[in-house]
């Protein structure tokens, strides 16, 4: 009798990715990409920071981040149709290995000791279009290297490395690098990085790709309506809004002046406070693959009204210490949408549309990034980085609770 347990153990499929050939090949190249993105978190703004007038930075910093994000929302569609078609690790090594070349242009520019801006707007034009196809074809590699019973904790080591890297370890680094050595260090070390990871993916092996033999126009159409079709699907394509309206756009806007005006601080800290909010993504992550919540649907809807409260918090000091300690607390908050809103998607999507789904995600998330960057430029124009802060968090509050109190299919979801 002692054998049975054993026996019925061994038969029950593990659960552990990186026993899934390939996934950890994809979870290193995942973390090398993140981590070279990360940097360009940092050293855009500051590049940007420091080449304007005062009263200019605010609205200049916007302009750049919207022209990162705005391509690779108008673009995002495409990149799923295309990730449906075309093999998935060809797709991440030419997008990566572009974005690698634009960051070398930047070293150029620097070393060049360069003071226009207007060269950062075509080079950002050309990472947020290389991005709209890296992120569907990346997130939708997934499910071809893991078991279904894999597939959640794979989805969450993913988010954790990839989002640490971008979150915590690229800002950081950026910061220390261009504390140390200059914004040029700090690019260099960024193309390295995309050049590695370029390599990294292109020894993925999968199955080719079966295209539908249809026009792209005719694959989108199909699956806007199947996204359509599907009450779940649609309610956490429209929570994916959220995130970039109300958190990302304020803080990312808000960070490089926050740091040398209110906190009195060096430049360092820009990517150290990033670093902060990096590393509670990757505590959040860590801790939901040792005991996953109930609930799930229920969990992304509190991480919205906490993700609120936090960031009020946040807005309202004016203490170095204690702001990190919130971004810290902010960033586990938010492992909980990230890793729960991708794995929901595909556990709730067929894998002929993985591609176009995942599409629909980045485009929620891209084409709410250029607005949250606009409002929070004019705000902080207009009336500070601080209030910025504030009104962003109470609406992302008020949103929170009504999406908690109205969203039932989103709620139910276990």
């Amino acid at each position: 009798m002692s054998g049975a347990p054993a026996a019925a153990a061994q038969a029950q499929p593990t659960r552990n990715p990186f026993l899934a050939p390939g996934f950890t090949r994809w979870w290193l190249a995942s973390l090398i990409a993140g981590t070279g993105v990360g940097i360009q978190s940092v050293t855009v703004p500051l590049f940007v920071r420091d080449r304007v007038e005062l009263d200019a930075r605010a609205l200049a910093i916007a302009s750049a981040l919207i022209a990162t994000t705005l391509p690779a929302a108008l673009l995002a569609l495409v990149g799923g149709a295309v990730a449906d078609r075309v093999e998935r690790r060809r797709i991440l090594v030419r997008s990566y290995g572009a974005a690698a070349l634009v960051s070398a242009v930047y070293v150029a520019l620097c070393l060049a000791d360069v003071r226009a801006i207007w060269p950062v707007f075509p080079l950002a034009a050309i990472v947020g279009s290389a991005g709209a196809f890296t992120n569907p074809a990346r997130s939708s590699l997934l499910p071809q290297l893991v078991t279904r019973a894999q597939l959640q904790n794979g989805v969450i080591l993913g988010t954790m490395g990839f989002m640490a890297a971008l979150q915590f370890a690229g800002p950081s680094v950026a910061g220390l690098a261009v504390d140390a050595s200059g914004l040029a260090s700090a690019f260099a070390l960024e193309v390295a990085l995309l050049a590695l990871a370029a390599a990294t993916f292109s020894g993925l092996r999968t199955g080719p790709v079966e295209a539908s033999g249809r026009r792209v126009r005719d694959d989108l159409r199909d699956g806007l309506r199947y996204a359509a079709g599907h009450p779940a699907l649609r309610s956490l394509l429209l929570l994916s809004l959220v995130p970039g309206v109300f958190f990302i756009g304020p803080f990312a806007v808000t960070i490089a002046l926050l740091v040398p005006d209110v906190f009195h601080a060096s430049d360092k800290w820009v990517g150290l406070l990033w670093g902060c909010f990096g590393a509670g993504v990757f505590a959040g992550s860590l801790a939901l693959t040792w005991r996953p919540l109930p609930r799930r649907g229920l969990a992304v809807c509190l991480s919205n009204v906490l993700g609120g409260a936090i960031l009020v918090a946040y807005g309202s000091s004016n203490a170095l210490a204690l702001s990190a300690v919130v971004l810290f607390v902010w960033g586990a908050n938010a492992s909980v949408f990230m890793n729960y809103v991708v794995t929901l998607l595909q556990e709730h999507t067929e894998p002929a549309m993985m591609g176009r789904v995942m599409s629909m995600y980045s485009l929620a998330f891209f084409l709410s990034m250029p607005i949250g960057y606009g409002q929070a430029g004019l705000i902080t124009r207009w009336f500070g980085p601080t209030t910025t802060l504030l009104v962003a968090g109470a609406a992302a509050l008020a949103i929170g609770l009504a999406t908690l109190l109205f969203a039932r299919t989103l709620r139910r979801l276990a």
